[in-house]
């Protein structure tokens, strides 16, 4: 297949250098740009260095030979790993915190635990007071305390001989620490998705001696809230050469318009130019005039995706979930009804029995510690009732191939990545006009809503929320020649 490279990418590809930075709107092509810098300097031996392990295995497919792709994660269970595999869980609970911190203490376990995956995350060598929550999240323990216990933490967990539950965080953690020199089998390594980068995995890349590629999008930057960092600001890059891509070959002129509207929320002057062709932005309530066929919705939470699947399912509509039903803690969810009811013997598993004496405590827990999970468990609880019933609809109509569905649902965080010909948006996204939000919320919430709008290739739904977006720009703007037309369709250049 031929590859005529725009003006951007042929710079990207032609590049010498020490550290570049990658600059890349949604969908302007950065994977197949890397493939070719790749080929063009065949005798280099480079590190791919991908975000997940979906990433990994789709950039395997592409690459050349003398590239091998990588998550943060496979290099550091190589060498790190695989010495505590009888030990790895995929989240470390409260009740694992409260139980080795022997108390009943709820908040100390909460900020203990945060300041624990805080400093994991962190590029330090040791945990300090800078890795605790925030002053009006202490809830009043003593920060003495709450360090002392997150010390008392780190050295149970990265004990090899101890018992302490181990997540993988942890050992990419020991292998940062480690200081591990990559330079002995690669010479350059690509920096995939940096903008979502855990500090202690951009600390681990930029302490190469290896010539460094960091690629990503600022503006897709969603996993804050995990600890990540936008490595493409970093400071040691402040002499690196900066390039960037802006023509999107996903989404056509009227997506394009959708994204660069968020874009200039943000303060950023360039724009994405959308050059995939023919597409279109509709109105919700015009929606089903104009749509026919399979669709995708995306929305901000998984209640909302909860309550899409449900609705739909209700209507006879086959679904397919992003990452499976099962991604979405059904089954966890299902145990918390039956604990709630009291009828123990119709759950999966006795984790909860053992963690917590009954659902009120249960309860307790989540509104004192505002643990996200245990609090969002409580209101599908609400959402859903009766939940087996619910949950056995939803199973009756959830298809595991894509192509046998008639709609898609997933969380706007899970989406990012992929693209659909027709993508409608939900309404919980949250209102980004808020006077009450804060700069950071902010900027979080309007790149998650960025991602979203872009994972459109032909027809975009817009909610509520980007209607009214768009209307304001209209009328700040006096933008001529575009706008809504009686159909509901967003016009541009004059024409529906």
């Amino acid at each position: 297949m031929s590859f005529n490279p725009t003006d951007e990418q042929y710079a990207i590809i032609n590049w010498q250098g020490q550290q570049l930075v990658v600059n890349a709107f949604s969908g302007t092509g950065k994977t197949s740009t890397l493939v070719q810098f790749a080929r063009a300097s065949p005798d280099s031996r480079m590190l791919y260095l991908a975000y997940n392990r979906a990433i990994r295995d789709e950039a395997e497919r592409k690459f050349p030979f003398n590239v091998e792709c990588r998550t943060s994660h496979q290099l550091a269970y190589a060498r790190v790993g695989r010495h505590y595999r009888h030990r790895l869980v995929p989240g470390l609970r409260i009740t694992d915190v409260a139980r080795k911190l022997n108390t009943r203490y709820w908040a100390l376990a909460r900020v203990a635990g945060t300041g624990l995956n805080h400093f994991i995350c962190s590029a330090d060598a040791v945990p300090g007071l800078h890795h605790l929550p925030d002053k009006d999240e202490m809830r009043g323990v003593p920060p003495a305390d709450a360090l002392r216990a997150v010390q008392l933490l780190w050295n149970e967990m990265s004990n090899p001989g101890g018992t302490f539950p181990v997540t993988h965080d942890t050992y990419l953690k020991l292998f940062q620490l480690s200081g591990a020199d990559l330079s002995h089998r690669w010479d350059t390594i690509l920096f995939d998705e940096a903008q979502d980068a855990n500090p202690v995995t951009t600390a681990l890349v930029l302490g190469q001696k290896c010539r460094v590629v960091l690629v990503g999008d600022c503006y897709q930057q969603i996993y804050r809230f995990r600890g990540a960092n936008n490595a493409l600001s970093h400071p040691a890059l402040k002499n690196a050469d900066r390039l960037w891509l802006t023509q999107s070959f996903r989404f056509g002129p009227a997506v394009a318009r959708m994204a660069n509207l968020l874009l200039q929320r943000e303060g950023e002057t360039r724009e994405v130019k959308g050059c995939g062709g023919d597409d279109e932005v509709l109105l919700k309530c015009h929606a089903r005039e104009h749509l026919q066929g399979h669709y995708t919705v995306l929305s901000r939470t998984v209640a909302g995706v909860i309550g899409t699947a449900l609705m739909a399912a209700m209507k006879g509509q086959k679904v397919y979930w992003v990452g499976g039903i099962e991604g979405y803690r059904t089954g966890e969810l299902e145990d918390l009804y039956w604990f709630q009811v009291d009828m123990p013997e119709r759950m999966h598993s006795d984790r909860l029995r053992r963690d917590y004496r009954n659902f009120e405590e249960y309860k307790y827990i989540a509104k004192s510690t505002k643990d996200v999970e245990m609090n969002q468990s409580l209101r599908l609880l609400e959402l859903c009732f009766p939940l087996p019933k619910k949950l056995e609809l939803l199973r009756q109509y959830t298809v595991t191939n894509e192509q046998d569905a008639d709609i898609t649902v997933s969380t706007a965080h899970r989406s990012k990545g992929l693209e659909w010909p027709v993508v409608m948006l939900d309404e919980d996204f949250q209102d980004i006009t808020d006077p009450l939000m804060t700069e950071a919320e902010r900027h979080d919430e309007t790149c998650l809503l960025y991602v979203a709008v872009t994972r459109a290739l032909r027809t975009l739904v817009l909610n509520e929320l980007m209607h009214q977006l768009a209307e304001e720009q209209q009328k700040t703007e006096g933008l001529r020649g575009t706008g809504y037309d009686t159909s509901g369709r967003v016009q541009e250049n004059g024409h529906a």
